[in-house]
Parts: C-alpha cells; sequence; structure tokens
C-alpha cells in the first residue's frame, strides 16, 4: 500500500488536533496520538492510530471510519456498489469488535457431540474449509467457515460465528459427491473452484475446546504443540495484533491466555483421511 492514504490520514487528525474541534461526522475528541499505522484487509487500505482508524476501499474508493466500537460512514461510501460497502463494514467490523475485546481470527470451526468447539486455524488453501464440511457430514455442528470472532474468558475462550458460508473446492467431488449437485455455483473466477456449500447444522456460540493448525501432508498425524510454537502461529491468524495501537498489549495477551487454557495440535492430513477426522481428532486427550 502507498503512504498516500497514510499522509492523508496523518494531516487530517493533525488538523483536527490543531483546530481543537469534535468532528462533526462522529462527534469524538481528536486523538492525543498523530502515529498512523499502515494496514490491509484484502482490497481495503487501513490507516490506525490509537484512537481510530479510517478504510479505504481501493476499488470504489469509498471510506468508512471506525471510532472505538463505532462505525462511520465516510466519503463516496453511500454511493459505492454493494460489495465495497460490505469489505468496508467487514473490515471495520474487525476494528471495532478488537475494542470490545472480541478477535476475528482467520479459522473454521465445529461442535462435536459433546459441544465441545475444534477450531482450525490456518492460512487459506491448507483444508480449513474442507475439514469442516468433513465434519458436518459426520454430524457436527458448523460455526466459521474462513473466519471466527474470540471472545477470552477467565480459564479459555468462547467462540462466535463470523457468518461465512462453507465453500469447499469442486477438486473434492471424488471425496464429497455432493458437490456435484452445486456445480452451476462453483466460482469460476476462485482459483480453487469452490462451490457454496450448506451445513445441515449450524452453531452460534460454543466454548472452544482445543485449537487445531492443520496442513496438508502425506502421511496422516496429530501431535500436541507447544504453547510456544500455537501462539505463533496464532498471532498470524490474528494479524491485527501487530497494529501497534493501544489494544495491541490487551490483543497480544488475550491470545496468550487462550493459548494457555486450551490445548493446541498439528494436525497433518491427506484427502483420504477426510472420512476419519473425527475419529482422529477425538483420538486426542482434551
Amino acid at each position: 500500500m502507498s503512504s498516500g492514504l497514510a499522509d492523508q490520514f496523518a494531516r487530517e487528525r493533525q488538523s483536527e488536533q490543531q483546530l481543537a474541534v469534535v468532528s462533526s461526522m462522529d462527534g469524538t475528541a481528536p486523538p492525543t496520538s498523530l502515529s498512523a499505522t499502515p494496514w490491509q484487509i484484502g482490497s481495503v487500505d487501513i490507516v490506525a492510530t490509537d484512537t481510530d482508524a479510517l478504510l479505504h476501499d481501493a476499488p470504489s474508493g469509498a471510506r468508512l471510519r471506525v471510532t472505538g466500537t463505532r462505525l462511520f460512514r465516510d466519503v463516496r461510501y453511500a454511493t459505492a456498489p454493494r460489495d465495497a460497502r460490505i469489505r468496508l463494514a467487514r473490515a471495520g467490523a474487525v476494528i471495532a469488535l478488537r475494542a470490545r475485546g472480541l478477535y476475528q481470527l482467520h479459522a473454521s470451526a465445529a461442535v462435536d457431540a459433546n459441544g465441545v468447539e475444534w477450531m482450525f486455524a490456518a492460512a487459506r488453501g491448507v483444508g480449513k474449509s474442507t475439514l469442516a464440511h468433513a465434519l458436518a457430514r459426520q454430524g457436527w455442528q458448523i460455526l466459521g467457515d474462513d473466519g471466527v470472532v474470540l471472545e477470552p474468558t477467565p480459564g479459555g475462550a468462547i467462540l462466535h460465528a463470523w457468518r461465512e458460508p462453507l465453500q469447499v473446492s469442486s477438486w473434492l467431488a471424488s471425496e464429497f459427491p455432493e458437490l456435484n449437485e452445486r456445480r452451476e455455483l462453483e466460482n469460476a473466477s476462485d482459483p480453487r473452484r469452490r462451490i457454496p456449500m450448506l451445513a445441515p447444522r449450524i452453531a452460534r456460540r460454543a466454548p472452544l475446546g482445543a485449537i487445531v493448525f492443520p496442513r496438508r501432508a502425506v502421511l496422516d498425524s496429530l501431535t500436541p504443540m507447544s504453547q510456544t510454537m500455537a501462539l505463533a502461529e496464532l498471532i498470524v491468524q490474528s494479524s491485527q495484533v501487530l497494529l501497534a495501537d493501544r489494544e495491541t498489549p490487551r490483543h497480544f495477551a488475550r491470545l496468550r491466555d487462550v493459548i494457555a487454557a486450551v490445548p493446541s495440535f498439528r494436525l497433518e492430513h491427506s484427502e483420504r483421511a477426510l472420512h476419519e477426522i473425527a475419529d482422529t481428532l477425538w483420538s486426542a486427550s482434551i
């Protein structure tokens, strides 16, 4: 991302401070710090300070401002295409939730028959959605596909749904024949040729019982991870912790506390193991 947006944001905030006025848009006092941290979620450029953030959707030029836990429309938002408004609103929600001590994670999650939540945190293309769909076929409830919201609690955490539909690659039709029945919904512009799938059973929230960091492999295994390694990988899937604003210390501490309270595992899986994934997870001691 170029420094243009960061420079513009810093100039705007400096003007507010020099004038000592309250913005007519958000009704809040100007920040005491002018340091700005550039960040990006997809096509949305973000510049954050200690107290607020300016979001800019590159394709449409629309902007949204986040102050604390509140979102405010900015330039071109009202006239922007619907998909642009959705991108901005979702990115803004990530920042607003963080101010409330809730953290969006790049993860899928499923709830077993005992009501225990298993979270799969990993980068794109590693198999989070595939694992979630495989578990849905085995009767588990699905809470999230590509994102969940983490609510740290004393001694653990609760996961909340992020309302993402399951997206499963059409390449897995040999393992999941039901994909063929929805071929007309395949996203041709998606490199992974994913198809939206309906989970028979949906969960809205559940206590987090285990964190699983999956990766594709030839051999299948489930092994415990050290807290240090698990925290390092979880930070990557909750990258807002790197924003270096006033929420950063709390964000980092909450992730660290969750890792200390909840067991973490490395799951190496092949396609042939998908039909036995529930038994594999239940073999772990949690």
